[in-house]
């Protein structure tokens, strides 16, 4: 069966809502326009750490949708509320958190935090990233050289059509492939396939190397159509069926993150080759249900 790509998606706003593409134009850093806005606690121990729907309360960031044009991006709200902001804004930099990684960003000023504050009921910052901004991606998985968006720790997150349903044929409760938020779709893999590649050229130009497994989290939970987290799943599966820990990695797996290593434009449909596989990670090698190799 021809492997491809079924969906591609960008997430302008780190945790807001996704927008579905007919192609991704790749940036060393991950797709252009992908998490190039991020909220961040605005004071308390926790100043300038992001916020995301794993936080209390802010499960309905996944209903923020934004859009950008050449001049201006916008902020929408499910209550109808919208904020217009100049792209070239001169905000102060200030310094974010990223789970482990401080960053310089800037920021987007008082009347975009008091929007969004006022939405979520907690004091919070838009932040944008600089024309400048370098984050190294994960060094425990990547190239030295390899940076990132305000995304997780990796440019890119890849899934797979067929795992899902295999996934879903243990779980009651309907999951959409939106609850992990995968840059690209790919379809035509056999169920976990994606766990065994290392390399793949999608298109005529794309060469992506699988670099780690990808952990889940609660996020998953939310349902991202409406902003609540109705039953544990598909966590709750995740953990009986694709758990592990071994070589420095542990938790649940769905999904791989992935670096370009040569860059170019993805679209809807475009063919994928499998240049090279590999072993299995030993963390995902003890789930109960994985690729059988």
């Amino acid at each position: 069966m021809t492997i491809s790509v079924k969906e591609c998606f960008i997430y302008p706003l780190k945790s807001g809502a996704g927008i579905s593409v007919e192609g991704l134009e790749l940036l060393p850093e991950g797709p252009k326009g992908d998490r190039r806005y991020m909220l961040v606690q605005a004071e308390g121990p926790n100043e300038g750490k992001f916020i995301s729907q794993r936080d209390r309360g802010c499960e309905k960031m996944a209903l923020i949708q934004t859009s950008e044009n050449d001049e201006t991006v916008e902020f929408k709200l499910p209550n109808g509320r919208f904020l217009k902001l100049p792209l070239d804004v001169s905000g102060k930099t200030r310094n974010a958190r990223i789970w482990k990684d401080d960053v310089k960003a800037v920021d987007m000023g008082d009347k975009a935090a008091t929007f969004f504050s006022d939405f979520l009921q907690t004091p919070c910052r838009l932040m944008k990233m600089s024309d400048d901004f370098n984050r190294n991606a994960n060094p425990d998985f990547t190239g030295k050289n390899d940076i990132v968006s305000f995304a997780d720790g990796f440019p890119l997150l890849v899934t797979n059509t067929a795992s899902l349903n295999a996934l879903q044929a243990h779980i009651d409760d309907q999951i959409d492939m939106n609850r992990f938020r995968a840059n690209i779709v790919l379809d035509g893999l056999d169920a976990f396939e994606e766990d065994v590649i290392y390399t793949c050229k999608i298109g005529n130009d794309v060469l992506l190397e699988f670099v780690k497994p990808c952990t889940r989290c609660k996020l998953t939970t939310v349902e991202q159509q409406t902003g609540l987290q109705t039953s544990n799943e598909p966590i709750a599966t995740l953990a009986k069926t694709r758990r592990g820990s071994a070589d420095g990695l542990q938790g649940v797996f769905f999904g791989q993150n992935a670096v370009a290593r040569k860059l170019g434009t993805i679209k809807v449909g475009d063919t994928v080759e499998i240049i090279k596989r590999r072993k299995m990670h030993p963390a995902v090698q003890q789930c109960a249900v994985k690729f059988k190799q």
